[in-house]
């Protein structure tokens, strides 16, 4: 399967569990696309990966760079290239707006997100964020949270009609690697 995996690229968590899943799906025959603004810290310990930067054209007129619109750019392009058959988003906003937009463009594209914390009980709350971040959302073929907690979060303070998948955050201090349980994860999401 060709994956695309959108996340930030910094030591926060949503990126480090994004590298790290796709790294496994590397390991089992998946072709995994990363994409971001920059390249993720944990890649750079690696020496095979695909990496898709989303560079953004400096133009005087945007106070801030449009990176939404970018990425869903970048997201779309990779599709219609056969580059990505799904794609997997860690951090609600705005990754998971984007590939809202570029399902939108594309019709036949998966989009997956996981929904990390602060994406959802700070940033999704503010009524700037929320009405949009809803209707993406929505229109995910799936969607996971990294605990209970959030998923009880997100049914009290959203519209969300999607069944909203549970997935611990994982770690094995024996390997650095994922659990059995992660890996049921993999299956359900990937196939």
């Amino acid at each position: 399967m060709k994956i695309g995996i959108v996340c930030y690229p910094t030591f926060g968590g949503s990126g480090i569990v994004a590298t790290e899943i796709g790294l496994r799906l590397m390991k089992r025959g998946h072709e995994v696309h990363f994409i971001s603004y920059a390249l993720p810290e944990r890649l750079k310990l690696e020496k095979d990966y695909i990496f898709h930067e989303v560079d953004i054209l400096s133009y005087p007129l945007f106070k801030y760079k449009p990176y939404t619109v970018v990425l869903a750019s970048v997201i779309h392009n990779l599709f219609k290239e056969g580059k990505i058959e799904i794609l997997h988003s860690h951090y609600a906003i705005p990754h998971a707006i984007s590939a809202y937009l570029a399902k939108h463009s594309t019709k036949d594209l998966k989009i997956v997100a996981t929904l990390h914390g602060t994406d959802i009980h700070l940033l999704g709350l503010d009524k700037s964020y929320k009405p949009m971040l809803e209707l993406s959302l929505n229109n995910h073929d799936a969607l996971t949270t990294v605990s209970n907690f959030m998923k009880k979060f997100i049914s009290q303070h959203y519209n969300i009609k999607k069944n909203v998948e549970v997935i611990y955050n994982f770690v094995d201090p024996a390997t650095c690697g994922m659990p059995a349980l992660f890996l049921s994860f993999i299956d359900l999401v990937y196939g």
